[in-house]
């Protein structure tokens, strides 16, 4: 499997769109400017997403989704490593995520659970946080600082 990642270009967020709808996730503000969101390509098709949200040295990853015919064979994986290893370039040290369902895998690349009053006071006022992500989703907190 040949699986290439790029960013996303707005000719695509249709697809990405339709790609998140199907695995139930939000789409309501993927057009955000300081959203970047980027694709997973096999045989020049769409078949993985993930985003990222920055302010200054703090990222919030946005929407995992791997179509159901490449889930569990690392696609996912691939696409965290990249939004880490583009968060270190960039000089962000600290990468949240709020989830519903995925808790535990996102365990296994080094994010913990903590509370929702400890998300950064920036993070706490995206639309991500107020309107988007139930008051049930999980809070999590991934350091880059070695």
């Amino acid at each position: 499997m040949n699986l290439i990642i790029k960013q996303a270009t707005e000719r695509e967020f249709d697809a990405i769109k339709k790609l998140l709808d199907d695995n139930n996730l939000p789409t309501t503000d993927i057009y955000q400017d300081n959203i970047q969101l980027f694709i997973g390509l096999i045989d020049d098709k769409i078949m993985s997403v993930i985003g990222l949200e920055k302010y200054k040295n703090v990222g919030l990853l946005r929407s995992l989704a791997v179509t159901d015919l490449f889930k569990n064979q690392q696609v996912g994986s691939r696409l965290i490593r990249h939004i880490v290893d583009l968060c270190a370039s960039e000089h962000i040290d600290k990468i949240y995520l709020l989830t519903t369902t995925a808790e535990k895998y996102f365990v296994k690349f080094g994010f913990t659970k903590i509370e929702r009053m400890e998300a950064p006071d920036i993070l706490k006022q995206t639309r991500e946080f107020k309107d988007i992500c139930p008051v049930s989703a999980v809070l999590m907190y991934k350091s880059l600082n070695c």
